[in-house]
Order: C-alpha cells, then structure tokens, then sequence
C-alpha cells in the first residue's frame, strides 16, 4: 500500500485560523513594526497573490510583524521534522493527503540565506503548486514562550540541549495557486523553520500537559544521520526526543520513517505502509508506522 493510501481516512478539515486570514488581524493589534523589532524579508514575495500580503521589507518601515500564532498551530495537526535540511517529501505527504496544514522543520546545519531563497521562491524546491503570501522572521519569544532557561530547569534529568540554541527562525503561509485545485493539497498551509536543536524545539512546542487539554505533533519524521550531524540518534526507544514525547505525553499518531538508512521507530508504533517512498538528501526509502494508540486504526 502505498503510503498516501495508509492516511487517506485521517484527513484533517481545514484549520479555521488559517482559513480566515487571522493573521491580518493580529498584525494590526502588533505594537511594534518591523524596524523597531529588528527584524526584515529582503524579497518581495508573490506579488500577483490574490489575498492581501504583509511585506517585511527593510524599506517599509510602517509595516506591522504579526504575531505567531503558537497557540492555535498547537491545537492543529502539526507534521514535526527534526534534522530536516531542505527535503520536501514530508510536505508533499502530508500536505497532498490533506492530512495536515501546520509544518516545522528543525535543523541547525541549514543556512539562513537557503531558506531565504525557498521563501522567495515560494518554496518550490520543496514541493510546486504554493505561493508565499507572506514570511516572518521571529524570535525567541515567537518559538520558545516559556524562555530557554525554563526548559532546561524542566527537563534538567534528560539530557538533551548540546547543541546551540535558536539562532533564527521563519514562519510563512504558502497558498495554492488558482491553477491547482483541491486535489492537489489544501488551500493554504504554515511552514516553520527553526535554525536549532530539534529536541529542544519539540519540547517547547509539545510541553507536559498544564489542566486537561493536552497536544501532540500529528506526525514525527525521524531520518538518523548519525553522529556525525546530530548528536543524538531520533529513533528507538533510546532517542532523547521519544523520551521527551513519552514523557510529555505528546507521542504523535505517525511516524515517518527512514528505513532505508537503519532508522528506528519507537516503541508502539507499527507499520502501516508495506511500500515505502524516497526522501531526504540521498533518497532513502521511508515508510510510515502508526501510534497503536492511534484511533486512525479505527477508521480502517
């Protein structure tokens, strides 16, 4: 079966945060623009999109940074890549199965000017068919609200922060282009990319639960690079960032992983896609592995 075929009864309605243009609104409740909040988009992005756009250019110092809206991206179905690099298949997944709207990439070996680029580009060396409305550089505040020296203090007894902390970060709304229809993925999706240590980030995004609603990544990709570009393993039962998911109960219902390179899935999980597809930098074949807690199964 192939692997679009194993999500096809688990697909996500639209977020109505993303539908709705909220972020138009919260940009003008934003006390701060974008020269007093340092921050800047050097290209010019989609000028023939439809919807009305917030620019960052340095020239325009009138315009109004929104707000990341961490809150509602937590409360959707969030596709969560550790060590991503620049690979598209987990949006060309996900997004084409309408299973997910909410993107976030981690990784802290990619440069800032090559994401720059793919934003510019509206992402098209990582899937076709979207357009970048708009693209936000944020801060620390935006990705770690509850501050670094906190999630140090909270998970003091898992050793997990040996890399460096947020260097930078970009938020985007992508939407499809009117010469695509419904078939080919939702109407618009938010990608994330932060330049820092992956566990880290989860683990700021997917906290322990505080009161009764509880959240969790909708899938994990785990590709092991090795030693040599992480310095810990993300799969099996040893990998730091499945202690923190287990830990906070956060463990998502997917995990998609790279098989072909020896990658491991964490316990609980089984396999639901016998065939497997290429992806990451050297095409590794990668299958999919359900939560056996998953109500998904249900479904099938």
């Amino acid at each position: 079966m192939p692997l679009r075929d194993a999500l096809l009864q688990d697909k996500e309605i639209p977020p109505a945060w993303l539908e709705n243009a909220f972020w138009l609104e919260s940009a003008s409740k934003s006390p701060k623009s974008a020269a007093e909040s340092g921050s800047s988009f050097p290209a010019a992005l989609s000028p023939d999109a439809a919807c009305k756009r917030i620019f960052l250019n340095s020239d325009r110092k009138n315009t109004q940074l929104p707000e990341f809206p961490f809150k509602e991206i937590t409360r959707s179905r969030v596709v969560f890549y550790p060590g991503a690099g620049t690979d598209g298949q987990p949006l060309e997944l996900f997004r084409g199965s309408h299973t997910a709207h909410c993107f976030i990439y981690a990784d802290y070996s990619t440069k800032k000017n090559e994401i720059v680029k793919q934003l510019g580009e509206n992402l098209a060396g990582l899937q076709k068919g979207y357009k970048t409305l708009f693209a936000v550089e944020g801060g620390e505040k935006d990705f770690f609200p509850e501050g670094w020296e906190n999630l140090r203090e909270t998970y003091s007894d898992i050793d997990m922060f040996h890399a460096p902390e947020l260097q930078w970060g970009f938020w985007a709304v992508l939407e499809r282009g009117p010469e695509y229809d419904n078939t080919h993925g939702p109407k618009r999706i938010l990608f994330c990319y932060l330049y820092c240590d992956a566990v880290s980030a989860f683990t700021s995004f997917w906290p322990k639960g505080k009161g009764k609603r509880r959240t969790s990544p909708y899938a994990v990709v785990i590709e092991d690079s090795g030693f040599g570009s992480n310095w810990a393993v993300f799969g099996s039962e040893k990998s730091q960032l499945y202690k923190i998911a287990a830990r906070n109960h956060a463990l998502p219902n997917w995990l998609l992983v790279a098989v072909g390179r020896g990658a491991q899935p964490w316990p609980g999980y089984t396999r639901a896609s016998e065939e497997t597809e290429p992806g990451g930098a050297d095409g590794a074949q990668r299958a999919l592995f359900i939560n056996a807690n998953s109500s998904v199964k249900d479904k099938k």
